[in-house]
């Protein structure tokens, strides 16, 4: 794999000499939890009787860590946070001897501590910023336009940090996440320019190892809640039919219609709001996560596909058939990488059937009607 080197720097220092001792490197970066990583050295006594890296002061719990891969001269940083394992395998045969460091992004350090606080007078994205600060993380965060008064309620946090604001993050529809230097409390982006086409028996563009999909016809399509307003003393009523997503292809999940004409509807019932505005938010933030009703997943060949696969951004798919073919958003990628060979396995989602058209793709040309 010579197009394709990795690097490590631990605290803020070049380590990449810990690579010639490399058995395995796994890193894996999921839409929802936090990113983690695997490195698998090989140890050996050293000729004063002492194991390789187990003294080795920068492998030690809590030390930060940089994990980049470069691919035809583009270098992608996968992970940055901190070791918190290590687990040393010690046997008789002393080429079966290894020593796996395990770590996680930034956002590890956001989970050692759970406490009871209160929030008055502030909007979720006020929190958002205010938590993610304090940490060093710039934050990038979309605003929330609900001030939750004290005179009416006050947002309790009786979890973690990272738990916390990923429970902030789920009522209004975010991702919240950490990476590199900043922390994201935010709708998912569609906007930006999707990554290199992925490709099933299509010739020369083949890069997909292997594709697997699933289409569930039972996600709800209409959410509604229903609550007492404690201080006008009235009922009040929320139903959303249209999330606020665009439509990843053809044919939307209104589109797959129940023989016996019934609507598959999500009442919301375990959850309190603080009036109207909420109300509709919770219930669009949860329209728009059923609507994901169509899963992909698959394992790339690396080396054809010439780049990294990531989280959180669009790819398109083609040679998968009509319904499966067409844009996707990455919501788990796990890099394996090992001497000689370094394998993408992902998990994608859509919510909707089929391809738009040719420009899904990138260029027309490439689709010679094999979708």
């Amino acid at each position: 794999m010579a197009d394709i080197t990795a690097r490590i720097e631990i605290n803020d220092t070049d380590a990449s000499d810990i690579i010639s001792s490399l058995l395995e490197l796994e890193i894996e970066d999921d839409h929802r939890l936090t990113s983690v990583f695997k490195l698998k050295l090989a140890i050996n006594r050293t000729g004063g009787g002492d194991w390789l890296y187990l003294d080795d002061t920068r492998l030690k719990l809590w030390n930060k860590i940089s994990i980049k891969l470069n691919i035809k001269g583009a270098e992608t940083e996968l992970i940055k946070g901190y070791i918190t394992h290590i687990k040393p395998h010690i046997e008789i045969e002393e080429n079966n001897c290894c020593l796996i460091v395990m770590g996680m992004d930034s956002s590890c350090l956001m989970s050692v501590e759970e406490m009871i606080k209160d929030w008055p007078n502030k909007t979720d994205s006020d929190i958002a910023t205010e938590i993610l600060q304090s940490y060093g993380l710039t934050p990038q965060v979309d605003t929330v336009d609900v001030v939750h008064d004290e005179a009416v309620s006050t947002i309790i946090q009786r979890e973690t940090d990272i738990r916390f604001l990923k429970r902030l993050a789920r009522r209004n529809g975010f991702e919240c996440f950490v990476k590199g230097d900043q922390g994201f409390f935010r709708k998912p982006v569609f906007t930006d320019p999707p990554q290199a086409v992925l490709a099933a028996h299509f010739g020369a563009d083949t890069n997909l190892m292997s594709f697997e999909g699933t289409l569930n016809a039972l996600r709800p399509t209409k959410v509604e809640m229903h609550q007492i307003d404690t201080i006008a003393k009235e009922v009040v009523d929320v139903s959303v039919e249209a999330g606020d997503q665009p439509q990843l292809g053809r044919d939307g999940a209104l589109s797959l219609a129940i023989p016996n004409g019934k609507t598959s509807k999500m009442i919301v019932k375990h959850a309190v709001a603080t009036g109207l505005p909420e109300m509709q938010a919770l219930c669009t933030a949860l329209l728009d996560e059923a609507e994901w009703f169509m899963q992909g997943r698959g394992e790339i060949n690396t080396v054809v596909y010439g780049s990294v696969l990531e989280t959180r951004k669009l790819v398109p798919i083609k040679g998968v058939g009509e319904p499966f073919s067409g844009v996707y958003y990455v919501t788990n990628v796990k890099h394996s990488l090992s001497v000689g060979n370094y394998v993408q396995k992902f998990t994608a989602r859509r919510n909707a059937i089929a391809p738009t058209g040719p420009s899904d793709f990138g260029d027309s040309s490439l689709l010679g009607g094999l979708i």
